[in-house]
């Protein structure tokens, strides 16, 4: 037999070792993406801070992820900028840039504690009934079923 098995958990300390090179990696290589996002920000306008951030960053390409087209757009405005800012970390200027807009979040916020009385959906829906508009009658329908039960 030899070699005995362990059977059960293994305790959260062992497997951090065995994980402990990947770990570090992706320690260092998330250290060097904020490091080069706080360095390339030096180049653009305070405003835009907060809006994008360095994806990764090579010889090949400067990737940069965004909340929102808006801002790829105005960040392509600053591509110059950019690239520039990147060559100083490299040592040589990024083939091109690429910015990606991150993929939003598809959430319905909707505040608890905010329902409608009883009487407020009556009269939403007496007021839909009323009106000749159908597109506004049925929103209104929509916000009277948010009542209070």
């Amino acid at each position: 037999m030899g070699t005995k098995q362990r059977r059960g958990p293994v305790p959260l300390r062992q497997v951090m070792k065995r994980q402990r090179g990947d770990l570090a990696s992706l320690q260092r290589r998330t250290r060097l993406l904020e490091d080069a996002t706080a360095e390339l920000g030096r180049s653009l306008p305070a405003r835009m801070a907060g809006h994008w951030q360095v994806a990764a960053l090579t010889r090949a390409a400067l990737v940069i992820s965004v909340e929102s087209p808006v801002w790829a757009t105005v960040l392509r405005g600053h591509q110059r900028d950019l690239l520039n800012a990147a060559a100083s970390l490299l040592g040589s200027r990024p083939a091109q840039l690429q910015i990606r807009v991150a993929a939003a979040r598809q959430t319905r916020h909707r505040p608890a504690g905010h329902r409608l009385s009883p009487d407020s959906a009556r009269i939403l829906e007496e007021t839909a009934g009323a009106i000749d508009h159908p597109a506004l009658a049925d929103a209104l329908r929509r916000l009277a079923r948010h009542r209070a039960k």
